[in-house]
């Protein structure tokens, strides 16, 4: 299972989609015409994704490792996608996945309802949430302390969190990230309301880069624990090894499908819950790698746009909070580049060589 490293031109498409979120989407072409998709959104400011991509062969450029790290990521999930399409298979057999042949697999996802285009008062979150119920999503994950209001940040979420509890009921499962944006001393005291309203897990309370502050959240709760959206080595998930209970590697930010699968097999008995609050072709890449792993849920950017499964031609489909995966070789669909959220952001040759790390 290989990729090849030569020199193909490379395509980046920006969909927008709302003042919060751009797609950011990545097409390689071969020497014989093969292509393949993948997905950079979240890299950091687009100037610095054009300045990377301007100046490869220049190291280090003023963009971050973050920025570098994720487009590496959209490029391996192209040239894995172009792979599987060479190969004839979809995507998540030229992985080494196996299935029944008679089905196509599918995953269960569920809900995150912080980018949907509801505002985010308690009662609007609580409504997106609901919403997604309705649509069959047996579990939502909100970020309750994201946008500031009124009244304290940890008490404003804090009635985020019980809204969306009401709305969806006590056979839903709530998640919450926390996005490391309170203080340890301030979401210690939100602990027990949550034990009460018996949340799922507790994201990002403190990131992995806090291995010890991390130790002392986990001393003062049985909350599952979660985190890891940006590690990208075994060395970062080794650091906390024990502290927490899902780990979620992302396909983006870790570097590509083979870097997740490399995560997820240094999670140390953790569960591997893979992050993906991401457009359609993260979300397609993702789906074939849970297919992979143990059985659980996979993150889903819930109620952005309506037109979302029309930029894949419907090939997203997605039935009582399960995505079914496409049974084309590779990601199995192609973007409509005609769509009006579409618009080029820079095409040229990029020698691949050295720059990223072949899957497999």
């Amino acid at each position: 299972m290989t990729t090849g490293i030569d020199a193909q031109q490379v395509e980046l498409y920006r969909c927008s989609v709302s003042l919060r979120t751009d797609w950011l989407l990545l097409r390689l072409t071969d020497a014989d015409g093969v292509t393949g998709w993948g997905e950079c959104s979240d890299a950091g400011p687009v100037g610095a994704v054009l300045r990377q991509l301007d100046g490869w062969a220049q190291d280090p450029l003023d963009t971050g490792a973050f920025t570098r790290t994720t487009l590496l990521g959209g490029l391996e999930q192209a040239r894995a996608d172009q792979a599987a399409r060479r190969a004839g298979q979809p995507l998540w057999r030229w992985l080494g996945g196996s299935a029944p042949t008679d089905a196509a697999p599918s995953v269960e996802l569920y809900a995150n309802v912080s980018r949907a285009s509801r505002g985010r008062a308690p009662a609007e979150v609580a409504a997106t949430a609901a919403a997604a119920g309705a649509a069959g999503f047996r579990a939502v994950k909100l970020a309750p302390f994201d946008t500031p209001g009124g009244d304290r940040l940890a008490d404003l979420g804090l009635a985020r969190v019980r809204a969306v509890r009401e709305a969806v009921g006590a056979g839903a499962e709530v998640l919450v990230d926390c996005r490391e944006r309170l203080p340890l001393s301030e979401l210690s005291r939100l602990l027990d309301a949550f034990a009460e309203l018996r949340i799922g897990w507790l994201e990002d309370g403190v990131g992995v880069d806090r291995p010890e502050e991390l130790a002392e959240l986990r001393a003062r709760t049985d909350i599952p624990l979660a985190g890891g959206e940006f590690a990208g080595t075994a060395e970062e998930l080794k650091a906390v090894a024990g502290l927490l209970d899902i780990v979620m590697p992302d396909v983006k930010h870790a570097g590509g499908p083979s870097a997740v699968l490399a995560l997820a097999a240094a999670a140390a008995g953790a569960r591997i819950s893979l992050h993906n609050p991401a457009g359609p072709i993260a979300t397609l890449h993702s789906a074939h790698l849970a297919v992979q792993l143990p059985p659980e849920p996979l993150e889903y950017a819930f109620g952005e746009v309506p037109w979302r499964c029309d930029l894949l031609g419907g090939a997203e489909r997605i039935s009582a909070g399960r995505l079914t995966l496409p049974t084309g070789p590779g990601l199995g669909a192609e973007p409509d580049l005609r769509h009006p959220s579409v618009t080029p952001l820079w095409r040229g040759a990029a020698d691949l060589a050295g720059a990223c790390c072949p899957v497999g």
